[in-house]
């Protein structure tokens, strides 16, 4: 394989290996604010509708608010954001991420 080549794959999986970090996991966000602090709903989805989001759903889960939307493209996208001060934690953008007991709400959530 000619050494250029080599170099481009070695450029790209790094790449793709840093872009993996740069965003924490949405699974691993858990926030610890206890409810009476929360904000309300509202005041959430205002902060998404700053972001340029359209709302679709949002539920507590691992005491965070969880946010269901599309962007301005008009793509799915999902934020954890933390309950006390609708601080964007973590987000999602991939449509493949789908499944029934993501679209339950758990634990106090409700739209």
């Amino acid at each position: 394989m000619p050494r250029i080549i080599r170099h481009i794959r070695r450029d790209i999986i790094l790449a793709a290996i840093l872009a993996s970090l740069a965003v924490p996991a949405m699974a691993e966000v858990e926030c610890s604010t206890p409810m009476d602090e929360w904000k309300p709903i509202a005041a959430l989805r205002a902060e998404a509708v700053k972001l340029g989001w359209t709302v679709e759903k949002i539920r507590a889960d691992d005491g965070c608010y969880h946010v269901k939307a599309t962007d301005s493209a008009g793509k799915p996208i999902e934020g954890v954001f933390d309950p006390q001060s609708l601080k964007l934690l973590g987000r999602s953008d991939e449509d493949d991420e789908k499944s029934g007991d993501r679209d339950k709400p758990k634990s106090g959530g409700s739209n």
